[in-house]
């Protein structure tokens, strides 16, 4: 997941302190940047969080040192509490928001709820990785990677025809998958595409972004 790296080798938040919601093992997450920060609050549902996360990351943190601490709690629900918790960490989304669909099996409210994180946020800095489409591709095409990746000056609300062309450069068959996420961002957020091959012949279109205190 170079593109991610690169990516979060840019965020370099103003706190030393980090809310991390939705880690679990923290695959995705270089353990550089983790070592960044002085204290990490880690939110998570899944009960094997807090060992898959140590199993791959605790050498690093203890190398700097970095405190972490784990918390079984869904995160989102009780968003409002976490930050008051929390009120001067940096707070990232790993991977965690594009799944809101599928645990409230409602597409419609899923978007409701992510378009109002924002303004739950307001004033804080922090930022994301989700998926926003998913689906199958061309059995028969070979897909680069870094050629596909996307910067983006500030977050585009997709049309239906803004939407075909993305999923073109993937070669999309069939039925995609549109995980609710294109309003999560604050517009003008400067945002990053980057495709994920998931398992063979079925890919992810993830969005980074970062949003700063002043957004």
């Amino acid at each position: 997941m170079s593109a991610i790296d690169a990516f979060l080798g840019q965020i370099t938040p103003s706190s030393n302190q980090l809310v991390l919601l939705g880690g679990s093992a923290g695959w995705m997450m270089p353990p550089a940047w983790l070592q960044r920060f002085r204290r990490i609050d880690a939110y998570d549902i899944d009960p094997l969080a807090p060992w898959l996360f140590k199993l791959r990351h605790a050498k690093a943190l203890q190398a700097r040192p970095t405190e972490i601490h784990f918390h079984r709690s869904d995160a989102i629900a009780g968003l409002p509490t976490l930050l008051d918790r929390h009120p001067d960490a940096f707070v990232w989304f790993d991977n965690l928001l594009g799944q809101l669909r599928y645990r409230l099996g409602d597409e419609d409210a899923a978007e409701r709820q992510l378009g109002q994180l924002k303004h739950v946020l307001a004033g804080r800095e922090w930022g994301s990785l989700h998926d926003m489409y998913s689906g199958p591709t061309d059995e028969k095409t070979q897909i680069n990677r870094s050629a596909l990746a996307l910067a983006h000056p500030g977050t585009p609300l997709l049309d239906d025809a803004g939407t075909q062309r993305l999923l073109q450069k993937l070669d999309a068959k069939g039925v995609w998958q549109d995980h609710a996420t294109r309003v999560v961002f604050p517009q003008g957020t400067a945002t990053q595409w980057i495709p994920w091959a998931f398992r063979p012949h079925y890919w992810h279109w993830l969005e980074a972004g970062w949003v700063k205190p002043s957004s």
